[in-house]
């Protein structure tokens, strides 16, 4: 046994005649604070002298009163530690709390045999964080958590105006004007001070994958030591932290995740013995609370996979935790996502799963909408993602805490102060979403004709940073336009609601049925008196009922009658075929929802012959009897969009929202936008006390190619989901008709949802009418590749094997270089970076030949299927008018070395040229048909920046 392991275990007195550190000096002292005691450690250079005295002096920082004066022995020796542990006993103290941060001012004084006295000093503020019964209590109070998880420092702001105390304050009042109490930051003394002050409370610690630099360490006790002498020397004590992390992200699984959960609960044990004021996560994200005290995951629904809506299996701690958990609070200290860059869009980092998310939420709208459309999706998953955490508390008491994992400011590395940072449009909805007395409208119909009436439920939860029940007040709710005119309201008397309580109601509201058409919102407001003490918002389309396009008669096979019921609240004509034997040459069939039979008799022939098919959506048990009717394969997809497990299941899903409008001028989309495609209403009365989800994803039944080839017989009119590979509206051409294969749910929703029924009214209405039906997008003007208006749809997903190229705008104090990789991604300095470097935007620079190319595993980032070689190639199809002669592509080599691409037309001979390092040449190839082929090979470093027929 080590000697001073074996001294520390002698009595005290016997120890201090020893005589082993004469003269020992004080280093450091750290303060743990309970909410009337202190335990103060004491670290020197040798342990003191026998007869050496101890003085803990403890003042109010403001008033300078003192409240506690006295000589203490030591309580613990930690010889080897060379440490000294002290009790105070019970003081008078004010509780610190984020709404009333009350500070003191400790001293530590060692004097005694004739030497000169030496004091170090500490401000402590006087607090209890702990877990109860799968809650998280502040000062004998439960509190949630309301964090944000991306703050400077080390974020690329200049370090003297990231680390200097003017900028720390400004940055925390205001996330302290957006409700935000605790935010996730690193070990930055100046930083954790104004936390102090300010009253932000602050989780911190070892962010990293390793200890020690050791993934894990095999000398637990050296680690411990590590974590108490070195990792959190500097933090501990101060009275704004909360939480300390162990690790990050480290691996949960298999035996390398046995050999870390080992580790960290042993490692959890020794430092909760250290310091039992806070509490640890071992393993934040992945570590379920194995070790440590809070079960805490990282999930991002609502960006890189499923959607903003399954954060509505957080009501079931067995949904989202693999195993039987026992009672331990649940926060998510990373979620949400939505990396936007300085200038507004969504940020395009190579190699990694914003390019696919980017698609999935903003799809191919011009980059001029981009911006917009990014902004109102990152709002509306922190409004998701933050109020249902709250929200569905009621239902499952345990969940305490949630952080966006998102960016909320446009400007870092260039600003000299924080007001240059420029606020992203998310920090309003933090604003609102995080009010301390929060009033949060669940409705899940949220696109209704101008008469309904609509029966929203109507929260309130109240997390009053002071603790205090709200008494007296009342709740007014209104229906106002965008103009901020209200059209209808009412006042309700609020019951007395306790602290950490909530309160909910649903309401009836009938709709005038004189509002015009457009956008509206459900404002709810909490009064106390005349004083307006909370309010929130909450979208809201309405339509008018119109009369259907005109449109030819329709022949009808609907057995279950249920398309049938649609079409005549939509005024849509048709004839009801009993068999489909009964069909006449030439006619437009309609097979509604779910009615494709074993028996689709000669269709396939009417289709060839002239005849055209709209074939409503059809279930997992129903579709695969439609490869008997269309021109090439497809499969249909199983797996479902809200299932919470991690890692996500490979996409895309089944289901869909954030239906992309491939080609947006197509009758299909007459009379619809963009915006509302995204989340429809829901037909089934849902509400969050039942299970299961809401009936509001427009696609439940898409499907893909089995084969990308085949791409060539059809016309993608709407898809969705990661990179855009899930196709929900497709024209198939075969002869001289056509099959548009609809996998939107539209049946249930008639009368219910305007968007819906307009979008039926459009399918029959083109299917059966004159207007002429292209395979191929029409190109009249350059297509500049990555500008997604240019490019007109002839690209869907991942189908086309020509990926975006991103090429970075990085800020000018960034010094490292571009470096350019075997697959042709073009990273500023290091990869990644999304979030540690966000300063850097990543934008679209034409495209490459990465294909034929999947989403791997994980995250869905592109990957070549042959990664042996690094030849690439895409392929697309367009038409383009008569007098075009000559098609000519412009092609950047970005490599240090000449590189050939080969360029083929219409299967006619290919041809090649040799491009120099670093040129830009225009390849031209003779073009004899408005109907063409176009076709790419060559290294996956070649970037296509035009393509232009002539």
């Amino acid at each position: 046994m080590n000697v001073f392991r074996k001294l520390a275990l002698l009595p005290m007195a016997l120890l201090f005649s020893c005589h082993l550190y004469a003269n020992g000096v004080p280093q450091r002292i750290t303060a743990f604070t309970t909410l009337s005691t202190v335990k103060l450690e004491a670290v020197f250079d040798g342990m003191p002298a026998a007869g050496a005295q101890y003085r803990i002096t403890i003042t109010d920082s403001l008033t300078g009163k003192t409240i506690f004066d006295k000589t203490l022995a030591p309580t613990a020796v930690l010889a080897e530690e060379k440490k000294l542990v002290f009790h105070t006993g019970p003081v008078n103290a004010q509780a610190w709390a984020p709404s009333a941060p009350y500070l003191y001012h400790l001293s530590f004084t060692v004097s005694g045999q004739g030497r000169q006295a030496q004091t170090l000093h500490r401000r402590i503020g006087f607090r209890f964080f702990e877990s109860r019964n799968g809650q998280l209590w502040l000062n004998g109070k439960p509190v949630f958590l309301r964090g944000i998880a991306i703050n400077p420092p080390a974020r690329g702001i200049p370090d003297t105006i990231e680390k200097s105390r003017r900028f720390a304050e400004e940055y925390v009042r205001y996330m302290k004007s957006l409700h935000v109490n605790i935010i996730r930051i690193p070990n930055n003394e100046t930083w954790y001070d104004v936390c102090d002050e300010l009253g932000m409370m602050v989780f911190g610690g070892n962010y990293s994958s390793s200890v020690m630099g050791e993934k894990p360490p095999t000398a637990y006790d050296e680690a411990v030591s590590w974590y108490k002498n070195e990792a959190y020397a500097n933090i501990a004590g101060h009275p704004s932290l909360m939480i300390y992390a162990m690790t990050n992200e480290v691996p949960y699984d298999g035996e390398i995740g046995e050999r870390w959960e080992k580790f960290l609960t042993y490692a959890h044990t020794a430092l909760r013995r250290w310091d039992s004021t806070r509490l640890y996560i071992g393993n934040p994200g992945y570590g379920y609370g194995k070790s440590g005290d809070i079960c805490d995951l990282h999930r991002y629904w609502g960006w890189y996979y499923c959607s903003p809506f399954n954060f509505i299996n957080i009501r079931n701690n067995a949904a989202i935790v693999p195993f039987p958990k026992k009672a331990q609070p649940v926060t998510f200290t990373e979620c949400v996502g939505n990396y936007t860059g300085p200038d507004g869009k969504y940020n395009l980092t190579p190699d990694h799963k914003n390019p696919g998310s980017q698609l999935n939420w903003t799809g191919h709208a011009p980059w001029s909408e981009q911006a917009r459309l990014a902004d109102e999706h990152q709002s509306f998953t922190f409004k998701k993602a933050t109020e249902l955490f709250r929200r569905l508390r009621v239902i499952n008491p345990e969940l305490s805490g949630v952080f966006p994992f998102t960016i909320l400011f446009y400007n870092w590395n260039n600003v000299q102060q924080f007001v240059d940072m420029g606020p992203k449009p998310v920090t309003r909805q933090a604003r609102l979403s995080y009010q301390p007395l929060l009033v949060s409208w669940e409705n899940w119909a949220t696109q209704v004709y101008a008469g309904a009436t609509i029966h929203p439920v109507v929260h309130v939860v109240n997390d009053d940073d002071r603790f205090e029940d709200l008494r007296n007040a009342r709740l007014v709710y209104q229906l106002r336009s965008n103009g901020h005119i209200t059209q209808l309201g009412d006042t309700l008397q609020l019951p007395s609601i306790a602290y950490y309580s909530t309160w909910q109601k649903k309401l009836s509201i009938t709709l005038p049925a004189t509002l015009p058409s457009g956008q509206y919102e459900l404002v709810g407001k909490i009064l106390k008196g005349d004083k307006v003490v909370s309010e929130n918002y909450d979208a809201l389309y309405i339509g008018i009922r119109s009369a259907a396009p005109a449109a030819p008669s329709v022949y009808l096979y609907d057995p279950s009658g249920n398309t049938a019921a649609a079409f005549n609240r939509n005024g849509i004509p048709y004839k009801l075929l009993a068999t489909l034997q009964q069909l006449p040459a030439g006619a437009t069939l309609v097979l509604g929802e779910n009615s494709a039979r074993t028996q689709m008799g000669n269709l396939r022939s009417f289709v060839q012959a002239g005849g055209r098919v709209l074939c409503l959506r059809q279930d997992s048990a129903h579709m695969p009897v439609l490869n008997s009717l269309l021109p090439v394969p497809i499969k249909n997809i199983t797996t479902a969009l809200d299932v919470p497990a991690y890692p996500p299941p490979p996409r895309p899903s089944r289901n869909g929202l954030y239906l992309n409008p491939e080609r947006p001028e197509h009758p299909v989309f007459d009379g619809i936008t963009r915006e509302r495609l995204r989340v429809w209403s829901d037909y089934t009365g849902w509400n969050e006390s039942q299970p299961g989800f809401p009936a509001v994803y427009p696609v439940t039944d898409g499907f893909v190619p089995v084969h990308k080839k085949d791409l060539e017989h059809i016309a993608v009119l709407g898809n969705y989901g990661m990179a855009l590979e899930g196709m929900a509206l497709a024209e198939f051409f075969d002869g001289k008709g056509s099959v548009l294969l609809c996998g939107l749910d539209l049946a249930a929703r008639a009368g219910i949802d305007p968007v819906a029924d307009r979008m039926l009214c459009n399918l029959a209405g083109y299917m059966a009418g004159t207007q002429g039906h292209h395979r191929y997008p029409l190109i009249t003007a350059p297509i500049v590749w990555g500008d997604y208006a240019t490019e007109k749809g002839v690209l869907t997903g991942v189908n086309s094997g020509l990926m975006v190229h991103a090429v970075p705008r990085a800020p000018a104090n960034i010094k490292s270089t571009v470096r350019l990789t075997r697959e042709g991604n073009r990273f500023q300095g290091a990869a990644g970076g999304f979030n540690t470097r966000p300063g850097v935007q990543y934008v679209a620079n034409g495209r490459r030949m990465y294909g034929p190319y999947y989403l791997r595993g994980f995250g869905n980032v592109p990957e070549p299927v042959d990664t042996t070689g690094n030849i690439g190639e895409g392929v697309f199809w367009c038409r383009v008018p008569a007098d075009r002669k000559t098609v000519a592509t412009l092609v950047w080599n970005q490599a240090d070395e000449p590189l050939p691409v080969t360029v083929q037309v219409n299967g006619q001979a290919p041809v090649r040229k040799e491009i120099a390092a670093g040129a830009s040449i225009w390849v031209d190839c003779p073009l004899n048909a408005t109907t063409v082929k176009m076709r790419y090979s060559g290294d996956r470093r070649l970037v296509l920046l035009e393509t232009t027929f002539r």
